[in-house]
C-alpha cells in the first residue's frame, strides 16, 4: 500500500520514531506518531485523507528520503534549498517536482478525538 509507506516516509522525515497504525480504509489512514518510545506523553494521533491514487510519487518519497538522511529538516521547514541539494537520483526538474508535491502534503492532527493541527512540510 503506497499510501502507508508514503505517510511513514514523510512522519518520519518530520521526526517520528515510530507509528502505530490504526484503522485504514480507502479515504483514510489514522494511526499514532510515536516521537520517544520511553514516553507517553510524546505520541500524536493523526489521520490522512489520501486515496491511494493521489499519493505523491516516488520521486517525493526519494526526496523526503535524502532531506532527512542530511538533516535538511528542521520542525516543518525544508533548511537547504532543494537545489543545492546534489542528488545521482533526481534530475533537477524531478526534484522541483516533488518539492511541489511534498509541499501540498497535509495530515491531520487529532487531539481528544478532534482534527486540531496539521502535519506539513515546507521551505
Amino acid at each position: 500500500m503506497r499510501r502507508q509507506l508514503f505517510l511513514e516516509t514523510f512522519l518520519k522525515a518530520l521526526g517520528a520514531q515510530n507509528i502505530l497504525w490504526g484503522k485504514i480504509d480507502d479515504e483514510k489512514i489514522y494511526g499514532t506518531v510515536i516521537y520517544d518510545e520511553a514516553d507517553f506523553e510524546e505520541r500524536q494521533d493523526f489521520v490522512w485523507k489520501m486515496r491511494e491514487e493521489n499519493v505523491p510519487s516516488k520521486n517525493a518519497e526519494k526526496l523526503l528520503n535524502a532531506l532527512r538522511e542530511n538533516n535538511l529538516i528542521s520542525v516543518d521547514k525544508i533548511v537547504k534549498s532543494v537545489a543545492e541539494l546534489s542528488s545521482a537520483f533526481l534530475s533537477e526538474e524531478e526534484k522541483q517536482l516533488a518539492l511541489e508535491e511534498i509541499s501540498k502534503v497535509s495530515v491531520m492532527m487529532i487531539d481528544d478525538g478532534i482534527e486540531s493541527d496539521t502535519y506539513f512540510l515546507h521551505h
